[in-house]
């Protein structure tokens, strides 16, 4: 033995306290990403699965060494359920019911028969396997961060393969009662291992919170509050500078009469009339193109891949579908209309400004002509 067991233990509880709190303090800074809090009562497990295992080291403790191996495994089920909350923005209950349900089984029966050789052996196998799963979860959303996610999967991968080494000397050792708290090369490799993983997960785990921090901040600025569209300086920076050819089209609705919802009805209607307008043309959004309000009761729609005709049939089932909403207020249900104006590029190298100059000339049209219909930029901006 190279390095004193004991001391790796300590060692290993220490860094998962220090990766508890410092998660923990994290969350309470914002208490938004739950994953985050939960990461942080895993760490604080491990911390305890540390501190017994310790303990047992020179005590050799049937029922500690048992607790033990429940809170390591139990650590290593709450991160694996911080890794399918941070992977899917939900909890699946009833997967994590039964992960965690099979792993106590698989370590518990073999203690409870008196072979707790062969309880050391199912609880590295169940935690090698807990932590590959951990791995892949991180691994599925990568896309988010790829950097610091790939970082945090590698880690719990490289960990978990140090657990194999464990249970097969073990069992090389030959009876399934343990004589002596397990100990040799194998435990020492998967304790430098784990003081690795917990200390580097450590670091990625606070870079990977700032990072999802700033792209939410990111987001927000992008993001019309009401109506959950891109606003106007988002679909501005995505197509402002770009050169557009014939085939972008650029859309401008106008819901008719806006200020006599108001009016009519109140703003919490108007605002209503706003939040469905918005649902309604996300539901007509192509791929590859974008929505946003841009100001008011005012909104833009940009598609890409397009022509003339299909962009017109793409607001005129706007314009139909928004007017069989029935709208609520104060008085009961009301209906309400918009108007649109459609352009698109003239030729490979015409500007967003100069589309969408067109294109709201053609709004115009439509609203001088008894709103509710679309109006077309004729060929050459006429």
């Amino acid at each position: 033995m190279f390095v004193d067991q004991t001391s790796l233990l300590l060692a290993l509880g220490f860094a998962a306290f220090a990766l508890s709190a410092t998660l923990f303090v994290t969350w309470l800074a914002a208490r938004t990403e739950r994953f985050i809090l939960i990461w942080a009562v895993g760490a604080g497990t491990l911390m305890a699965a540390f501190a017994g295992f310790s303990i047992n080291a020179v005590s050799n403790n049937y029922v500690l060494l048992w607790g033990s191996n429940m809170l390591l495994t139990g650590g290593f089920v709450v991160l694996f359920s911080a890794a399918c909350l941070f992977t899917e923005r939900k909890l699946p209950r009833a997967r994590i019911v039964a992960v965690a349900t099979a792993s106590a089984a698989l370590v518990t029966i073999p203690f409870l028969l008196g072979f707790d050789a062969l309880g050391a052996i199912m609880g590295n196998l169940v935690n090698a396997a807990l932590l590959i799963g951990t791995a892949w979860e991180f691994w599925r959303g990568r896309s988010e961060a790829p950097l610091w996610v790939n970082g945090i999967a590698a880690l719990y991968g490289v960990t978990a393969l140090s657990f194999i080494p464990c249970a097969i000397m073990i069992y090389l050792k030959g009876p399934l009662v343990l004589q002596a708290p397990p100990s040799g090369w194998a435990e020492d490799l998967n304790s430098i291992m784990g003081l690795v993983g917990v200390t580097g997960i450590g670091a990625l785990s606070l870079a990977l919170n700032q990072a999802r921090i700033a792209r939410q901040h990111r987001d927000e600025a992008n993001t019309d509050p009401l109506t959950g569209l891109l606003n106007r300086r988002a679909v501005f920076e995505r197509f402002g500078a770009t050169s557009l050819g014939k085939d972008t089209a650029v859309l401008i609705f106008d819901l008719d009469h806006f200020k006599s919802i108001n009016d009519k009805h109140g703003h919490a209607a108007g605002d209503e009339a706003l939040r469905r307008f918005a649902s309604v043309l996300s539901q007509r959004v192509p791929p590859r193109s974008a929505a946003a309000r841009i100001g008011g009761e005012e909104f833009l729609l940009v598609v890409t891949d397009t022509d003339r005709d299909l962009a017109l049939a793409i607001a005129e089932a706007v314009r139909s579908d928004f007017a069989c909403e029935i709208l609520q207020g104060p008085q009961g249900g009301f209906r309400g209309t918009v108007s649109a104006g459609l352009s698109t590029g003239e030729h490979h190298l015409d500007t967003f400004d100069n589309i969408l100059r067109r294109a709201d000339d053609a709004l115009y049209k439509a609203k001088n002509s008894g709103r509710n219909r679309v109006s077309s930029a004729a060929a050459g901006g006429r």
